[in-house]
């Protein structure tokens, strides 16, 4: 079925083989079960990846949280998770999560400060919880700091300028 949405002659000789073999199959005389297990290792073996699954170990093990993006973050972490074969929730799982968010600080202590469960959604609402309540605070100190507070001193200086005449004076001839 895969092979019917890949255009080409060779193709469609292939496409028209398999559809006359399965065709002729008996479901029970010849295990149809097993035969189609065959064809999907062989397809398998013959057009996947086989170097996906490290790469995309690897790719997990130097993923790092760039903040804020802990959105992104989460999506790919997980995404690579899946491809890398890791199950979700598993401690080696929970530990590339965190191994990640170690290049932020504050993100990795705040997170840390308090015992982790076991469960991996509560760790990632937790770190979302984090970067999210450390946005609003880079917010907050951007756009509402006042005079002083916040390392934002304003000084304000009387500027003096000597009184000058409306017009030049006039010119006398001496």
């Amino acid at each position: 079925m895969a092979l019917m949405y890949i255009k080409g002659d060779k193709v469609d000789r292939s496409v028209k083989r398999i559809t006359e073999w399965w065709d002729m199959l008996d479901l029970v005389a010849h295990n149809v079960h097993y035969s189609w297990t065959l064809f999907l290792d062989a397809f398998r073996k013959q057009f996947l990846d086989h170097t996906k699954q490290q790469y995309t170990g690897i790719k997990i093990e130097t993923l790092k949280l760039h903040f804020p993006a802990i959105d992104e973050y989460v999506s790919e972490f997980e995404d690579l998770a899946t491809l890398a074969g890791y199950t979700i929730g598993s401690t080696e799982m929970i530990n590339l999560f965190l191994k990640g968010l170690a290049t932020s600080a504050n993100i990795f202590e705040k997170v840390m400060d308090h015992p982790i469960s076991n469960n991996y959604y509560d760790l990632k609402d937790k770190v979302i919880n984090v970067v999210k309540a450390r946005q609003l605070v880079n917010t907050l100190k951007r756009t509402m700091a006042t005079p002083g507070r916040f390392g934002l001193v304003q000084t304000f200086r009387p500027t003096y300028r000597a009184h000058a005449p409306s017009r030049p004076p006039p010119y006398s001839a001496v």
